[in-house]
């Protein structure tokens, strides 16, 4: 196998088309390791590390770390780590090709790394506990790992049948919420497909989010400019991917909650929620269980099997 680093600047007319295949064919496919989601990453917050995305070559495929940097003093890190709510990285992989790459690639990378600091990777993931079997292989006093626990819950075949499994005050809220709004308002939920309506509802996400963060006392997550820019190229890419479920509630005429998030084989990942903080009506409260309620039953009947 043929191991090669690619620089960020060839990323996108060298990599795009395989990377692509290759998230379809990996042992551990997720979207937080797509080119879309790295690669934004890389263009908003990979200023200050020396980025390593790193193939393994045979004929007509690739194989890659789930890229790697090396940032500070020697610290080894995964692309992507830092600053957006990525879950679940490390390599990606063909099954049969993965023992063999992560051989390769540790060869690549002696004496690059003083520190491993790998944040983010999936509990229990046989890919994960065999990069950091060989990492630690020789240092295992140098690896730091945090495992992100698997957060999802399965999704039954209907949404009453999702609702029977809540604990009966909060399932009595959810329903007394929902049915007290729809009669009280005119309710829709909107759903973003199209490139047109994103940088409005983007911001609409951003105005609700920060508005209460910020009237805590918080600066909330949105406060820079480059998570901003970030949501903006991901969602440019998730959309034409036809990943893209950013949901929103509607009351009047007004997006007064919003619910970012993708889903990806067969799972609803939900990044980001807001509510109008100004916006609570009486005997309703707020209005943002009403949405997750509401993206839920999509997510069912859209045949979908889990919520993260």
């Amino acid at each position: 196998m043929n191991i090669e680093r690619v620089p960020p600047a060839e990323w996108p007319h060298r990599l795009l088309p395989e990377w692509s295949r290759l998230l379809d064919e990996a042992s551990g496919p997720e979207a937080f390791l797509s080119p879309e989601w790295i690669i934004a990453w890389m263009r908003h917050y990979g200023n200050d590390c020396e980025a390593l995305l790193i193939t393994g070559r045979e004929p007509f495929y690739r194989r890659r770390l789930g890229p790697g940097v090396l940032s500070g003093p020697r610290v080894l890190s995964f692309l992507g780590d830092e600053g957006v709510g990525s879950e679940y990285l490390g390599i990606l992989a063909r099954k049969d090709a993965e023992e063999e790459f992560l051989s390769a690639l540790m060869l690549f990378l002696e004496g690059r790394w003083s520190l491993a600091n790998l944040r983010g990777l999936r509990e229990n993931h046989p890919s994960a506990d065999r990069l950091i079997r060989l990492l630690g292989a020789r240092a295992p006093d140098r690896i730091h790992r945090e495992r992100q626990p698997c957060s999802s819950i399965p999704l039954p075949g209907s949404y009453e049948t999702y609702l029977a499994s809540l604990a009966t005050k909060f399932r009595t809220t959810v329903r007394y919420r929902t049915n007290k709004l729809l009669k009280s308002f005119k309710v829709r939920l909107l759903r973003t497909g199209r490139e047109d309506e994103l940088d409005g509802h983007l911001e609409r996400l951003f105005e609700m989010h920060q508005g209460r963060w910020e009237s805590e006392g918080h600066p909330g997550s949105f406060y820079h400019p480059r998570k901003r820019a970030f949501y903006k190229d991901v969602s440019d890419g998730f959309l034409r991917r036809g990943w893209l479920r950013f949901y929103h509630l509607e009351v009047d005429g007004v997006i007064r909650a919003a619910q970012f998030g993708f889903a990806f084989r067969g799972a609803l990942h939900s990044l980001q929620e807001a509510f109008d903080r100004d916006f609570r009506p009486q005997g309703v409260g707020g209005v943002g269980v009403v949405l997750r309620g509401m993206a839920i039953r999509e997510s069912i009947a859209e045949g979908l099997e889990s919520y993260d």
